[in-house]
């Protein structure tokens, strides 16, 4: 069937095709139809009016709907299947409602009851030439727009180089789901490889079907109607990036959907944020419980007298309870640290420090840990050694935390050795343990907040998960660095580079 449609203006050029078994009908309807000058031709069955509507293309068609042999619906459905634009006015002497709704859902554009008059049938006729008439003009404007758009998309224009600038990825098709524009920034959030080819469908340059679908529903009629749609998009095998994709229609100014506009935002970070929140509530409340409800426990048994008139029991009880005290009191500091440290707020007064002096005092702290694991804590420090800048305060805690993990991650009778070194820059000291040691899939996340390892050894050691975030962050306050080495079983080895005073700095540092 032709796509072409006549405008009014060349009216005598539209053809109608009237099928109807009464002659009367088609004679009356031929004559008042060539006398508006229109071309008329007519069938007085359904077969022989698809017959015909198959060798030429009409632009309207009058179809009875009580026929012998095939009826005016399955007519109308297989005209349908030929030209789906085709204007079709049923011609009923039952005009019930069930008949007119059965019609329209077949596709027909109005109904005619018989008998009518050539008034009755021109009004209705004549808006249904219109409909196919305006129904071909949008059609027409609706390509051009099209082909616009693709050649502006060719184009270097302002806002191509304003999009080329943005951080966040930009996605644009046309109507037809065709890709017209990207900027470099959706090329690397998508993992794609820059080309200068454009118009194919979007699945030809992407291969996700969640982003897809998304741009599938701004274009279509319902999603449309939204002012933006909104979904988290998984990137990659692994999903492991994350993007916030933003999804709109774009419209001409009559509300007809020209394409559609996705703009992609990286949030796997926010992500990763808000998983170590979550990681972080729950080992709170995991950490806070546990202790919390022993202190209960004790007190609990203390005042139901339920531990007997022993002193000694309810000194062990009370000496417990104020254990369980401590370790909140450790996981409250903590976190207390971590976020003066991460606000900038921790006053750093650096001054030359004497590594001996340091490590004899952290080792001192711990001396009594490390005799009830019966450990060995060998210190190794040349008899003339340069000092070390730094906050003695910071640097304390950091050799005590480290001090503290080598005994805590360590079996009864093992050994810790801390050794002291120096280069041009830094003073290097070690602390190394012949304990659990880390799996290598968990080395580079040790130093994340809250982290722990998890295995069978390690299953009764409270910890907070903080303190080696928090080595790692003073150290680097320090303009220093740490690094480890381990092996599963074998046990781990922890090195601080803190900066060397030198005797023409100031001995004073704020």
């Amino acid at each position: 069937m032709s796509n072409s449609i006549p405008t009014q203006s060349t009216k005598e050029k539209e053809r109608i095709l009237v099928v109807d078994d009464e002659r009367g009908i088609r004679q009356g309807c031929r004559r008042i139809l060539q006398s508006e000058g229109f071309e008329v031709e007519t069938a007085e069955n359904g077969n022989e009016g698809l017959a015909k509507a198959k060798e030429s293309p009409y632009d309207l068609i009058l179809i009875d709907l009580m026929m012998p042999g095939m009826g005016g619906l399955e007519l109308l459905h297989h005209i349908r299947e030929l030209d789906p634009e085709i204007i079709a006015l049923v011609i009923t002497g039952y005009a019930t409602v069930e008949t007119a709704v059965e019609a329209m859902k077949q596709g027909a554009y109005d109904y005619i009851p018989k008998p009518f008059t050539p008034d009755q049938l021109m009004a209705v006729l004549n808006r249904g030439l219109e409909t196919r008439r305006l129904r071909f003009e949008r059609q027409q404007l609706l390509e051009e727009r099209d082909r616009k758009l693709l050649e502006v998309a060719n184009e270097k224009s302002q806002t191509r180089t304003i999009v080329g600038c943005m951080a966040d990825g930009v996605l644009v098709v046309n109507r037809e789901g065709q890709l017209v524009l990207w900027n470099p920034a959706a090329l690397a959030q998508l993992n794609l490889k820059n080309t200068t080819e454009t118009g194919k469908p979007l699945s030809h340059y992407i291969q996700n079907d969640d982003l897809q679908k998304l741009i599938d529903y701004a274009l279509s009629p319902e999603g449309s109607g939204y002012t933006m749609i909104s979904q988290e998009i998984a990137i990659g095998h692994d999903g492991k990036k994350v993007l916030m994709a933003d999804a709109a229609a774009v419209k001409e100014d009559m509300g007809e959907t020209l394409g559609a506009v996705a703009v992609l935002r990286d949030i796997s970070e926010l992500i990763e944020i808000d998983r170590v929140k979550s990681q972080f509530v729950s080992m709170v409340a995991h950490e806070l419980r546990t202790p919390l409800a022993a202190i209960e426990g004790y007190i609990d048994t203390c005042l139901a007298c339920a531990a007997g008139d022993d002193p000694e029991t309810h000194r062990k009880m009370q000496q417990r309870a104020k254990e369980r005290a401590h370790s909140l009191l450790d996981l409250v500091n903590d976190l207390l640290t971590v976020s003066k440290i991460e606000a900038g707020k921790i006053a750093k007064k650096k001054e030359p420090l004497a590594a001996r002096e340091l490590i004899t005092r952290s080792v001192e702290l711990l001396k009594e840990e490390a005799a009830r694991k019966k450990i060995s804590v060998d210190v190794k420090i040349p008899e003339r050694f340069p000092d070390m800048v730094g906050d003695r305060n910071d640097l304390e805690r950091v050799l005590i935390n480290l001090l503290a993990n080598a005994l805590k991650y360590n079996s009864e009778g093992g050994r810790v050795t801390v050794t002291v070194s120096a280069d041009d820059d830094f003073v290097a000291t070690s602390v190394e343990d012949n304990g659990f040691g880390i799996p290598p899939e968990d080395v580079p996340r040790i130093f994340d907040e809250f982290f722990r390892v998890e295995d069978e050894k390690r299953r009764y050691i409270t910890g907070t998960g903080l303190g080696l975030s928090i080595v790692k962050k003073t150290v680097e306050s320090h303009f220093g660095r740490i690094e480890v080495k381990s092996e599963l079983g074998k046990g781990s080895t922890f090195t601080i580079f803190i900066p060397k005073w030198r005797p023409d700095d100031s001995t004073k540092r704020g």
